[in-house]
């Protein structure tokens, strides 16, 4: 049989936030690929602090994660690789967002930081199960980041735009946006991994449902694209399955002929 390598979001994805769980049909099918000899991946936007969340929510163990968004990937709870934010565009919006009085933070090597607490940055973190960041002003002046965050709304980041040319932003919160690298995504944690494994490209699958999932739905040879998924990822995507409620896992796999 021929071996894959399954690349899989997890928020949206693999994950319901209405069930507050992954589908019990998805949750067979992942098991089911790894016993005939698969690979499979975690291909998420959260952090290491939720690697055992996730591993917590899937029946079958799963070594390896890429996480914010490409930025790092764990095998076994090991870093074994990782990339920075580029420091020189980092301080130019940061300071227009303090300049605003903005709350700002990211992901370091020291975990979640943010610059100040507020209201919004306690609804993210207590929105998402996750501890409240460590505040450490004007962090960035010490702390490389893997992923900048913003705890602003979509109608405030206007004024920030102009700053952010050199980033994708993902809304993962209506107070919180994702500032990732232009030059990282997820697409750049596939690409190393599949070297690493000596899969070929042909042989790779990917499932998203967000903007985050762009570049890894239109870099491997199968993008699927869930059926709650942003209209643009359907539009780039090979497949587009059923929502994450209506096994779309299952389905999409079984349509591919692969369990």
């Amino acid at each position: 049989m021929q071996k894959y390598a399954f690349f899989f979001d997890f928020d949206g994805t693999l994950y319901s936030h209405s069930t507050k769980s992954v589908p019990q049909s998805a949750q067979e099918a992942l098991c089911k690929l790894q016993a005939d000899g698969h690979t499979i991946i975690i291909a998420t936007g959260r952090g290491p602090n939720s690697m055992e969340l996730i591993q917590r929510e899937l029946a079958c163990s799963c070594d390896t994660m890429i996480l914010l968004n490409g930025q790092l990937v764990f095998h076994k709870g090991r870093k074994i690789f990782e990339q920075f934010v580029p420091q020189s565009t980092l301080r130019e919006f940061l300071g227009k967002a303090r300049e605003y009085g903005f709350a700002y933070g990211g992901y370091c090597v020291n975990g979640e930081v943010v610059d100040h607490m507020n209201k919004r940055v306690a609804a993210v973190w207590n929105d998402f199960h996750n501890p409240i960041p460590a505040v450490l002003e004007r962090f960035e002046e010490k702390y490389p980041l893997y992923q900048g965050h913003l705890y602003i709304t979509r109608e405030e980041s206007d004024v920030l735009n102009e700053y952010l040319n050199d980033y994708v932003m993902n809304w993962s919160h209506e107070y919180l946006v994702n500032l990732i690298s232009k030059e990282a995504g997820k697409s750049r944690g596939i690409r190393w991994l599949l070297e690493r494994y000596g899969i070929p490209k042909e042989h790779s699958f990917a499932f998203g449902d967000g903007y985050n999932d762009k570049d890894m739905l239109q870099f491997v040879a199968h993008g699927i694209a869930m059926g709650n998924a942003l209209d643009d990822l359907k539009q780039v995507a090979e497949h587009v399955t059923d929502s994450v409620d209506e096994d779309g896992i299952a389905n999409a796999l079984s349509l591919y002929n692969v369990i």
